[in-house]
């Protein structure tokens, strides 16, 4: 029927195959995972923080309301900002390009990334306010009370962090 070398030519990529497929089925329920993670219920944990500085449960409600509704606000021009850098970078790959409108790309870009920093800073004052004193000193600026996988900035400082690819 099918000589030695027929059938190890037939078993190899069947396993190939098979270990692909298995390593794409690890890799979404692990996006799952950090999505839950991520999600806005979960998005704290006293866990590692020594118990003088720990959140209380009031504080944990008071921040994630507060988180809340600057999201609500953020992630739309985060969604927005990401589709205008994608339609810049399209337009300037052009070779009609004009500098002007190039310039005006950069301004449109910079003026999004600018009321997303604003209410960024907004947001982390509304959020000092609920810390006590010892709490700000302790966590400083590495307090992730924005996203959980950069920080306050996210990743590349333009917010696009864990949270938006999971949306």
């Amino acid at each position: 029927m099918f000589t030695k070398h027929k059938k190890l030519a037939l078993i190899v990529p069947l396993l190939g195959t098979i270990m692909l497929i298995s390593l794409f089925s690890s890799s979404t329920k692990a996006q799952g995972m950090r999505c839950w993670m991520s999600n806005s219920d979960a998005w704290w944990s006293n866990s590692n923080v020594p118990s003088k500085y720990q959140l209380s449960p009031e504080q944990i409600t008071k921040t994630r309301e507060i988180r809340s509704q600057y999201d609500d606000e953020i992630i739309p021009l985060q969604r927005e900002l990401r589709s205008l850098r994608m339609e810049a970078r399209g337009y300037a790959l052009r070779s009609d390009a004009e500098i002007g409108k190039i310039k005006s790309y950069r301004k449109d870009m910079n003026n999004l990334s600018d009321k997303i920093e604003y209410l960024r800073l907004e947001a982390r004052a509304e959020i000092n306010k609920v810390l006590t004193k010892e709490q700000r000193a302790y966590f400083g600026d590495s307090f992730g009370w924005w996203d959980m996988d950069g920080g306050m900035m996210g990743m590349m400082g333009d917010g696009m962090g864990m949270r938006d690819m999971c949306r």
